[in-house]
């Protein structure tokens, strides 16, 4: 989720690089600073299953799922720094101390209601332009997934709630398949929000 970009001169990867331990997180996205905020519920609750999915079928096998990575890609012979909420990484030699040097085999996004125009437009654009190979747009409200593989085609490919998601860069040497059905699992009740609470009586 996002603010308005942070005032200032342009920004550069080394200044996103310095930026103060404040507990917030930053993407650097074409020279402006993006602080992000914190994701609902049922954000949270389909990025953990995605990445749980994903990391039990690769345990043991060279590609790595990471969860909430900084990654830096290249535009226009500058960097920008997302923060994506699912990477997997299948050359672990772009894997750094402290973010993803370039771009990841699949990236991730689950749409929040002030995320969806970014994660649909130029975060969009610069995966692809980037090489990303694979991008998943998980609309965790609509319960679907659009699976974008541009090696085949620049349109996605719509996954509901009751379809099995097979990446497609594993091609036919992996036989893993995300479960639509597990990482939409049902409602939670949503309970307004108030500073009143009241206390069980310790009287009879």
């Amino acid at each position: 989720m996002y603010g308005q970009p942070l005032p200032r001169k342009e920004y550069t990867f080394e200044d996103w690089e310095n930026l103060p331990d404040d507990g917030k997180k930053y993407e650097l996205i074409d020279g402006d600073l993006y602080m992000m905020a914190q994701p609902s519920i049922i954000h949270q609750e389909a990025a953990v299953d995605i990445t749980a999915q994903l990391r039990t079928y690769l345990r043991g096998k060279q590609c790595r799922v990471i969860a909430e990575p900084s990654v830096r890609i290249k535009k226009r012979g500058k960097y920008n720094a997302f923060i994506p909420d699912i990477a997997m990484v299948c050359d672990t030699k772009k894997i750094k101390q402290n973010y993803i040097d370039g771009p990841p085999d699949l990236i991730v996004e689950v749409l929040s209601p002030s995320t969806a125009i970014m994660d649909k437009l130029p975060k969009l654009n610069a995966y692809k332009d980037a090489g990303v190979r694979e991008y998943w747009i998980v609309d965790p409200v609509y319960k679907t997934i659009d699976s974008y593989c541009w090696e085949k085609s620049l349109a996605p490919v719509a996954y509901g709630p009751k379809d099995k998601l097979k990446p497609s860069i594993f091609g036919d040497t992996e036989d893993f398949e995300l479960d639509l059905a597990l990482v939409f699992l049902g409602e939670i009740p949503i309970i307004p929000e108030t500073d009143d609470f009241e206390e069980e009586s310790d009287e009879e």
